[in-house]
This record gives structure tokens, sequence and C-alpha cells, in this order.
């Protein structure tokens, strides 16, 4: 069996995309007092806005909106010990995912016809809400899901 290349599809690739998806959402972290976020329930999820003045953290909002997509339509996970991580992954097939970039940053729509995976969605939302908040402090947490949210994992 000859050396697996790296980037051409193998595990190699998925771990370096997964490097660089850490880097982008450390440094928004890390920047996090630059950054704001609006959400407002829509029927079926929720509406989030999340901008920055400064152009490079705009970019990487852009950036981290757009490759957290790609991995949800892969079932890409992460942070798999985060219980609202986990869920939103295992449910992926039930949220529509909706991304309008801005100047700023991003507007997100998320929704689900499934009334259960909704709730999911609107906890997630807090949670990302809280990571723009109070930066690495949040993320070291795991995050909590609503007693009313049905979990599909053990």
């Amino acid at each position: 069996m000859g050396m697996m290349k790296r980037g051409h599809g193998g595990s190699g690739e998925r771990a370096e995309r997964h490097r660089r998806d850490q880097g982008v959402f450390h440094e928004l972290l890390r920047r996090h007092d630059v950054i704001r976020r609006s959400v407002e329930e829509i029927e079926g999820g929720i509406r989030a806005v999340t901008e920055s003045d400064d152009p490079e953290v705009a970019a990487m909002i852009r950036d981290h909106a757009g490759e957290m997509h790609r991995r949800m339509e892969e079932g890409f996970g992460l942070r798999h010990w985060d219980p609202a991580f986990a869920e939103i992954f295992a449910q992926k097939d039930k949220v529509r995912m909706v991304i309008e970039a801005t100047d700023k940053g991003v507007v997100v729509e998320e929704t689900s016809e499934d009334a259960n995976v909704a709730v999911l969605i609107r906890a997630h939302g807090a949670v990302v809400s809280a990571f723009v908040r109070e930066g690495g402090r949040a993320a070291a947490q795991e995050s909590p899901l609503p007693p009313e949210y049905r979990r599909v994992l053990g």
C-alpha cells in the first residue's frame, strides 16, 4: 500500500480542514468583542445576523458560516463532547440553512419543519450567541439542551 497523499479526498484533507476551521473559530472567539449578533425567532427556527465593522473579522465570519454549513451537509461533526452540537449534526437532514453574505458578515436562516428540531436550532443559536458574548469562556462549556428537546443520541 502506498502512502496516502494529503489533500486528495482522504482523511488528511479532512484533518487539514478541521485544523483550519478550528483556527478560524478560535480567532473569532479571541476577537468576540468586535462581533455583534442578533437572533430573532422565526417560524421553525431562527434568523441570526452576525457582523463586525472590522473587515478581517467580517471575512472570517463569512468563511466560518460557509464552512459550518458545508460540514453540516457532509455530517462532518465537531465538538462531539457538546450535546447541542452532537444533536444538531445528528438531526442535520431535518435542518435547512440559508446563508446570505453581507458587507459585514452574514445573515443565517436556520429552520426545520420538525418542531423538536426547531427547539434544537433555537438552543444552538443561543449557544453561538454566548460564544459571541463571552468568547472562549463560553466555548469551554458544554452547551445545555432545553428540557423540552427530545434527544436522538444516547
